[in-house]
């Protein structure tokens, strides 16, 4: 059975290039352009990993995603990853660390991405 990984960011053409990447690699691959459409496929179907952008409708919704996500006792167990040019862009550094109420994420990769990082990122985090 093939696992289920979920795109969400509000940019299309990132969308199509990683579900392209990703369903070669032999992976289902679902998507959703904005944090309400990624609850909501994350409530029907179940994906084994996340792909989450932070800035899409508002400059932090990824944040508030993931923590919806990791606030929701059937959920909180998938990995996610966030996928954002949100360090660049704003001159921050957000990485994972030990706040996770406030990053819930499990793996922190800044835009644009090798599509070997994301690989083996996705492989390290099914594998768990």
């Amino acid at each position: 059975m093939k696992k289920k990984i979920l795109l969400i960011d509000d940019d299309v053409d990132l969308i199509e290039l990683n579900k392209a990447l990703l369903t070669v690699m032999g992976y289902e691959v679902l998507f959703a352009y904005n944090g309400r459409e990624g609850l909501d496929l994350v409530a029907q179907c179940a994906p084994d990993l996340i792909i989450l952008d932070v800035m899409m409708n508002s400059p932090g919704e990824g944040f508030e995603v993931a923590r919806a996500i990791k606030e929701n006792k059937d959920t909180r167990h998938i990995p996610i990853i966030m996928l954002s040019a949100v360090n660049n862009e704003s001159g921050f550094s957000l990485r994972v660390g030990p706040d996770k109420s406030w990053n819930p994420v499990d793996a922190f990769i800044d835009k644009p991405v090798r599509k070997e990082q994301l690989i083996k990122t996705v492989r390290n985090l099914l594998a768990k």
